[in-house]
């Protein structure tokens, strides 16, 4: 039976579960109490505080209870059970204001913010009085109490109390193992999966740690969130909005060649589309501290062209070539010399490197690998000739040879793919808590987004 109390029962599962105390000492809870609506919800009310404040307050709540006859409770014992919670109010109003300075000594706000509420809420202020002292309780009386305890700690109603059974014993050793937790989270914060649950696991445990150096709980909270904070807390997924101002890698490069005309027209233009862009990043660290090239951050997005652009291509040529008694002469004209780009779209990869990095501003330097599709549709007309004319010796014409005469209308639509790879430098600085906003620059890109650190996806 005594392995039955040897179950391991971790600390971050003790306050997990809402205790009905009711049912949980359902066996040492008197019929007249049990009856009583008003008072069975006093007793429910009072075991659940005593209980966080401190177990060993369980064993006098249920005695106070156990000694109501129907009519009356025990003045003297009631008294007795108000001592002993003020001792323990300000034992830990104490430990916690304690606790709470030392950890304000590090001028660190992530770990005074994370920790700082939880401690606060088990400062309360009692007057105390001149003869409060803890009871002193005969073996019997601890042998009951630790049974309360164990209880309490298995949350199972039906464990059944066996004079055979070494309580004070079977309680040390849970509590030995929940000491150990701390041991062990402190020397490894991978066991965390948030600053949370290490603050609410030392507050929920106080009395565990309150007169144990080994166990200094200003020792275990900031070495844990410093971890934590540092780590898990940084390595978050980052979610981004924005818009991309400047995207000028795109190049028109059309060649136009026309019948019985040697020119070649070359079109060549770069334009650019504003861009509503989403994206999705992740940091993935080298090392927990906030050092030089300590992280590669590793950022996925998707851009769109939100607008249309419209440039124009003017375009006259005009040539005239001297052979003898003949002239050559070409003429090229454009008449409607409009290019409309209607659709630019990116898919990116970005990598960069921390270059500086402090609490509130960064900077990073890496490259974006970038595959852009465009759709532009040319809208131009032409029209070209070309004539070759004799003169005689006078310099008169005398003749005129049409050799080319026409036109031709550019409109089809063109679609286009293209790579490229852009030296970047980003500078994000924090807004408030997880938001913050960074501006991307390069030789031919600039944008803006506002970002998000989440935990979403942990």
């Amino acid at each position: 039976m005594i392995k039955l109390f040897f179950a391991l029962i971790l600390v971050n599962n003790l306050q997990c579960f809402s205790q009905d105390f009711l049912k949980l000492f359902k066996y040492h809870i008197p019929e007249n109490i049990k009856i009583d609506e008003v008072l069975s919800n006093s007793l429910d009310l009072n075991l659940q505080r005593n209980a966080v404040l401190n177990p060993e307050l369980i064993y006098l709540t249920l005695k106070y209870y156990q000694q109501y006859d129907g009519s009356n409770f025990d003045t003297k014992l009631f008294e007795t059970l108000k001592s002993n919670e003020r001792v323990w109010i300000t034992t830990r109003t104490k430990w916690a204001g304690n606790t709470l300075e030392k950890i304000e000594l590090t001028n660190n706000r992530e770990i005074i913010g994370n920790a700082e509420v939880d401690l606060k809420k088990l400062i309360i202020v009692v007057r105390s009085k001149e003869d409060d002292r803890l009871i002193y309780l005969t073996y019997d009386e601890k042998q009951l109490r630790d049974f309360y305890i164990v209880k309490y700690y298995n949350n199972d109603p039906e464990i059944k109390y066996d004079k055979e059974v070494d309580y004070i014993s079977v309680r040390n050793q849970i509590e030995s193992e929940k000491k150990q937790y701390f041991i062990e989270v402190k020397e490894n914060s991978e066991m965390l999966s948030s600053p949370e649950e290490i603050v609410q696991n030392v507050a929920n445990n106080w009395y565990l740690l309150y007169d144990n150096p080994e166990l200094d709980a200003s020792a275990i909270l900031i070495a844990s969130l410093i971890d934590v904070l540092s780590d898990k807390s940084r390595n978050k997924y980052s979610l981004f909005i924005g818009s991309v101002f400047v995207n000028n890698s795109i190049d028109f490069d059309e060649s136009i060649n026309f019948p019985g005309i040697d020119h070649t027209v070359t079109l060549n233009k770069t334009a650019s589309l504003p861009q509503f862009s989403l994206g999705i990043g992740y940091k993935l660290y080298f090392n927990n501290k906030s050092l030089f090239l300590s992280y590669i951050d590793i950022q996925f997005f998707y851009s769109k062209g939100y607008s249309e652009k419209t440039s124009n291509q003017s375009v006259v040529y005009k040539s005239t070539e001297i052979n003898g008694n003949f002239t050559t002469e070409e003429l090229l004209r454009n008449f409607d010399d409009d290019f409309m780009l209607s659709s630019l779209n990116s898919y990116n990869l970005k990598l960069s490197i921390p270059v500086y990095e402090n609490d509130f501003f960064t900077l990073e330097a890496g490259f974006n690998f970038s595959l852009n599709s465009y759709i532009y549709k040319p809208d131009m007309y032409f029209t070209f000739s070309k004539y070759r004319t004799e003169y005689d010796s006078n310099g008169q014409p005398v003749a005129r040879e049409t050799l080319a005469l026409g036109s031709q209308t550019i409109k089809d639509e063109v679609t286009k793919e293209y790579v490229s790879v852009i030296p970047m430098i980003d500078m994000s600085a924090k807004i408030y808590n997880r938001l913050g906003a960074k501006i991307s620059a390069g030789y031919n890109y600039a944008a803006f987004n506002l970002f998000y650190y989440t935990t979403l996806f942990f």
